[in-house]
């Protein structure tokens, strides 16, 4: 196979690749709080707020943002550009995702069917994750970039390029807390080249520039608001098992298949290759260790076989099916792989643009980000925020935390919430495990609750399918005003809400019609005239 076809067949499934993943944007169910944390923070002219004033269970809390950065450039992309510059944002960091990618698989002289399967696989599993503008796109980036660097500086160390690595690190460790993982692979790659040193494999000054180029980018990390305060805090948060299900280790909640094959192109490659360092089998198996303890480091895994494994993943191809490999690699076949390309293209392509025009018909457009409103999260309760705000419904709001930060968007300063995405960053592990035995009572739990009893909560708006809807029916305290399919309202039995209770008890609040996707930031559509009020129940 020529130079030629193999750059023109690789970059156009590049291309669509890309196209795959970033035409379609779905508000992740944090966006509402990044973007809004990221105004307050440029219309107080400060970096970050200290202290959170959102919640009511633990009011002044301290507050480590770690993802401050992020937040601000969100704050300024959509005062200045609407819901497209956050959709650029998030486009930028699909190209640092797949650029190395691409550079990777040049670098190390993928085949034809290697580099196919490595790009098609990573941009399906990745498009689980980065449908959604979140921070997180920034750790997927800026790992890649790591990867790339250290495995090109281990290959070469007469390369330069490696003195980019603190200013990577300085740029991460203000933007997410996932630069915890570049801290990892650095260390793992400087104790592996220093003993490699020992061996006579690399010169001592190769290995003293890096382990001073790394020690460098370690420091700078600690050049953000909080110091070493935020790295205490992370590693807390990391090591500490977290209630959101994509904290959650692999094997406790069902996945799609398609997360499990970063394991198999795994034994494949070190299996059936000798094309590969140990260093390589090192840095996989610590990332698929996280993989397996934490659902969203799969898409850290998908990006380190894209990166590291294109050379002997080729080789194990080539030797699972050698008679293949012969038919298809001779100059007398390009007209057949060039029919496999334009098919996969198709494919590709085609599935691409069913999503979008399946969207584009409910008005969202592919440089717009949609927010689905009659499911859990990332569906968003817009018909409840709409009954809330119509019948003038204030005060101490229990909500469910994927629902958390656009409730906030929605109703602060007038509300406050009991807890939301912000998790240890904010809230104490013991409001944390409160908000956990809340979610498990049923129509069988008696007694008091913490986050009912012990806290001034007076909104009760959850999730219709919640078994706690049981237990609230059996509390004289709560009653019920409002239930859609998505979600229910219930209001503490107090002096001024009795005038929707007393009418809530001869018919629940009407739902309003909400389309099944709007736009962020998923403003409920104004009450029109003649409607009737739900705060007068009177036409307006």
């Amino acid at each position: 196979m020529s130079q030629r076809e193999w750059l023109i067949s690789l970059g156009l499934i590049w291309c669509a690749c890309l196209f795959l993943i970033s035409t379609v944007t779905i508000a992740d169910p944090d966006l509402w709080g990044h973007t809004l944390y990221g105004i307050r923070a440029l219309e107080a002219d400060v970096l970050v707020e200290h202290t959170d004033p959102f919640c009511y269970t633990e009011p002044g809390a301290i507050w480590i943002n770690h993802e401050w950065f992020t937040e601000d450039s969100f704050g300024w992309l959509w005062l200045r550009f609407g819901n497209t510059g956050l959709w650029l944002w998030r486009n930028f960091w699909l190209l640092m995702i797949m650029i190395p990618g691409w550079l990777a698989l040049r670098s190390q002289r993928a085949s034809l069917a290697g580099g196919l399967l490595l790009l098609v696989y990573t941009a399906f599993c990745l498009s689980q994750f980065v449908v959604f503008v979140r921070p997180q796109l920034v750790t997927f980036g800026c790992f890649a970039w790591t990867l790339l660097l250290l495995r090109g500086y281990l290959a070469d160390p007469r390369r330069k390029a490696i003195w980019y690595l603190p200013v990577l690190m300085l740029f991460w460790s203000n933007s997410h807390g996932g630069f915890l993982a570049g801290v990892g692979v650095q260390g793992l790659v400087v104790c592996w080249m220093g003993w490699k040193t020992t061996q006579g494999m690399y010169r001592s000054a190769d290995f003293w520039r890096l382990a001073f180029v790394i020690a460098f980018a370690w420091a700078v990390t600690l050049i953000n608001p909080y110091g070493v305060g935020l790295h205490q805090m992370l590693w807390d948060h990391l090591v500490t098992k977290q209630i959101v299900r994509e904290w959650q280790p692999l094997w406790e909640a069902r996945q799609a298949l398609l997360y499990y094959i970063p394991f198999l192109l795994i034994g494949l490659a070190f299996f059936g290759s000798r094309k590969w360092e140990w260093i390589d089998l090192l840095l996989i198996l610590v990332v698929a260790y996280q993989a397996l303890s934490h659902i969203r480091h799969v898409a850290l895994l998908a990006i380190a076989v894209l990166i590291l494994l294109p050379a002997p993943l080729s080789e194990g191809l080539h030797k699972l099916l050698p008679r293949l490999h012969q038919r298809w690699a001779g100059p007398q076949r390009t007209g057949l792989r060039m029919l496999l390309v334009g098919g996969l293209l198709l494919g590709i392509y085609g599935l691409s643009v069913h999503t979008i025009v399946k969207l584009w018909q409910q008005q969202v457009a592919p440089w717009q980000i949609g927010v689905e409103t009659q499911s859990r999260a990332p569906g968003m309760p817009v018909a409840a925020i709409e009954v809330l705000q119509q019948a003038d419904l204030q005060g101490n709001i229990l909500t469910d935390y994927g629902w958390a930060q656009y409730v906030i968007w929605q109703t602060f300063p007038e509300s406050r919430i009991a807890f939301d995405g912000r998790y240890r960053t904010v809230y104490s592990a013991q409001l944390e495990q409160e908000l956990v035995e809340f979610q498990q009572l049923n129509a069988d739990s008696t007694g008091p609750t913490p986050l009912l009893d012990n806290y001034p909560t007076e909104i009760l708006l959850l999730p219709a399918g919640q078994a706690v809807q049981g237990y609230l029916k059996q509390r004289t305290d709560w009653k019920q005003v409002y239930a859609d399919a998505q979600s229910t309202i219930w209001l503490k039995d107090l002096p001024r809400f009795q005038p929707i209770i007393s009418r809530a008890r001869q018919e629940l609040l009407p739902v309003p019609e909400i389309p099944l996707w709007i736009l962020f930031p998923g403003d409920p559509p104004r009450q029109k005239p003649g409607e009737a009020s739900l705060q007068t129940g009177r036409s307006t």
